[in-house]
């Protein structure tokens, strides 16, 4: 709710599976990921996200310390639960 009412539009995916056939059919400015997602890493949609859409911003949320997800992709960004809603959208802002 709080993106819709910054001006954006998301588009959900239940599972990383369903998220990397999104990507191969829209174009996204921006892409969040969580690292836990059912079928796939959230570290796997990230990197098929910085393959078919290297202009986006990638970011992944997770509780996990950094040193437990040793797959991010290069160029995504992380941001650990729980964060604000204002970062959030601080990380949404084009750059």
């Amino acid at each position: 709710e709080a993106l819709e009412l910054a001006g954006h539009r998301g588009t959900q995916a239940a599972t990383g599976t369903t998220a990397q056939a999104l990507l191969q059919q829209e174009r996204y400015d921006c892409v969040v990921t969580d690292y836990d997602m059912p079928g796939i890493t959230g570290a796997a949609v990230a990197s098929e996200a910085r393959r078919l859409q290297p202009h986006a911003t990638v970011c992944i949320v997770s509780g996990h310390a950094r040193d437990h997800m040793r797959d991010l992709p290069t160029g995504a960004l992380l941001m650990t639960k729980p964060f604000s809603v204002p970062l959030l959208l601080d990380v949404l802002s084009p750059r």
